[in-house]
């Protein structure tokens, strides 16, 4: 007969590698429930807080906006300031206005090429990528804007990519992205925090419609994303 200490090593191997694969999908399961939270919501109105940090010159740069998302392609990011930098897809075209840094210009690219090759909503493109695409780790919990969240870090697995490094807060109770902060290749690191956030709003279809302002060029952004 076995003894019981024999018992008890053996429950406690058990419960070992029964328990190991529940630890390791932690972090997808997590990420999984912020996916769907966004693939689920038919438009999202965001207001959010960005912090750009460049660690070459140790300097930040804050700001902050609103976002708003209808399916399936519509996009329109508008930054607070007197004369507001813009970014809108309105399902055909990405019209990226960007008068705080490049006054007197506006890029014009095809919406697909543009939101492929550019951060413009880094967490619309994570969350719309397939989990697969990246190594997941658990980045720890936190309190943010008073909701509880649990942070899972993502690494791209393959080259290339719009960001190195990208750790996503995802709500406990509802799955949304309350925090983000991703690395880019230059180094740029990119701080976002949401402030309030409505799913499923109604959102005109004009608030997706951009015109160059009078004495703006337009420029073709085309051949400026990599193939």
């Amino acid at each position: 007969m076995q003894s019981s200490k024999t018992v008890l090593r053996a429950a406690a191997l058990a419960a070992i590698f029964i328990t190991a694969p529940l630890a390791a999908q932690q972090p997808q399961t997590t990420l999984q429930r912020a996916v769907n939270a966004y693939s689920d919501a038919q438009s999202i109105s965001a207001n959010f807080n960005q912090t750009v940090t460049n660690p070459l010159t140790d300097r930040a740069l804050s700001t902050s906006g609103e976002l708003l998302r209808r399916k399936p392609n519509l996009l329109s990011i508008k930054f607070n300031g007197t004369d507001p930098d813009r970014i809108v897809a309105d399902g055909s075209t990405l019209w990226v206005y960007l008068p705080s840094s490049a006054p007197g210009q506006v890029i014009k690219i095809p919406a697909a090429i543009g939101q492929r090759g550019m951060l413009v909503d880094p967490m619309g493109q994570i969350l719309s990528a397939p989990i697969s695409s990246y190594d997941l780790t658990e980045s720890g919990t936190a309190i943010v804007g008073g909701r509880r969240t649990h942070a899972i870090t993502l690494t791209p697995k393959a080259r290339g990519a719009l960001f190195t490094k990208a750790t996503l807060w995802i709500d406990d109770t509802d799955g949304l992205v309350r925090q983000m902060e991703t690395t880019e290749p230059s180094g740029l690191v990119r701080r976002i925090v949401v402030t309030k956030v409505r799913t499923d709003v109604a959102i005109p279809r004009s608030a997706f419609q951009f015109t160059p302002p009078a004495n703006v060029r337009v420029i073709d952004g085309t051949n400026m994303i990599p193939g």
